[in-house]
């Protein structure tokens, strides 16, 4: 073959390989900004509306609304002939007068969530909820002044025998500093555990009876779309929101449709 057609040929072949090329490292780039956090988000979403994403697909869904729209067109079952979300509203209404004896009149979509569930019962509430249900619904929190106390305990225990933070931070470098700190932040988790009856603060942005109904859908969306249908990207996209809202304890307000996922929500 003569030298010029092979130089065409390397020529043309370089060309076609280049945007390949060029598209492998944008991948590579975009899934470098999913880490642990995202990764375990990823898995609760899937999960909860009962879909599987591949990584292409991911590395084109650049915000939550087009997060919401791939959901969307996963999902299999036909079209709801209800609203969902009406459709879980009757059904927890249902739930609390059964279980609580409280008067239909008192649950509204305003109801607050702390009228309905008081503070020292509302763990075991939670559960019959879920029980009844046979709905996954995320955890109670901790308060968080349990938590910057349980910080405060453990930094004294783990301070003031030895000279204090000064000499904890000169350990820093060292192995028995690292020590220390590992030490000291597995009796951190411990002590949280042991408190754990008293992580009785609802999810982020689940204040009202409306708001335990969008979460509850959002968390059991698979089941419930087995059952009842889909519903539309709005319905979708709410969903997905409100889920990313009480997973990672964020402000409802800072999900929006056009928060880029996952650099948008600050997590990795």
């Amino acid at each position: 073959m003569p030298f010029r057609a092979i130089m065409r040929e390397s020529e043309t072949y370089a060309r076609m390989i280049q945007p390949m090329v060029l598209l492998e490292a944008d991948k590579i780039q975009r899934l470098h900004l999913f880490g642990e956090d995202t990764w375990d988000l990823l898995h609760t979403i899937e999960g909860s509306f009962g879909v599987k994403f591949a990584e292409d697909e991911l590395v084109q869904t650049k915000t939550i609304r087009e997060l919401a729209v791939c959901i969307r067109k996963k999902l299999e079952h036909p079209l709801a002939e209800k609203c969902l979300s009406a459709v879980i509203f009757y059904k927890l209404r249902r739930t609390f007068i059964t279980l609580f004896n409280i008067p239909r009149a008192r649950i509204t979509p305003e109801t607050s969530l702390r009228e309905l569930m008081a503070w020292n019962d509302r763990r075991s509430r939670w559960r019959e909820i879920q029980d009844h249900l046979r709905f996954v619904l995320p955890e109670l929190r901790w308060p968080l002044w349990l938590v910057a106390l349980s910080i405060v305990v453990v930094g004294l225990a783990f301070t003031l025998p030895v000279v204090g933070w000064a000499r904890l931070a000169s350990f820093a470098g060292s192995a028995s500093g690292l020590f220390t700190f590992v030490a000291a932040i597995c009796v951190w988790v411990l002590l949280l555990k042991l408190l754990s009856p008293l992580a009785r603060t609802f999810p982020r942005s689940c204040e009202s009876f409306g708001d335990l109904v969008k979460l509850t859908l959002a968390r059991n969306y698979a089941r419930i779309a087995s059952e009842y249908g889909v519903s539309n990207e709005q319905e979708v996209l709410l969903a997905l929101r409100q889920l990313i809202s009480a997973e990672q304890s964020i402000d409802l307000r800072e999900v929006a449709p056009d928060t880029l996922f996952p650099e948008g929500l600050k997590i990795y």
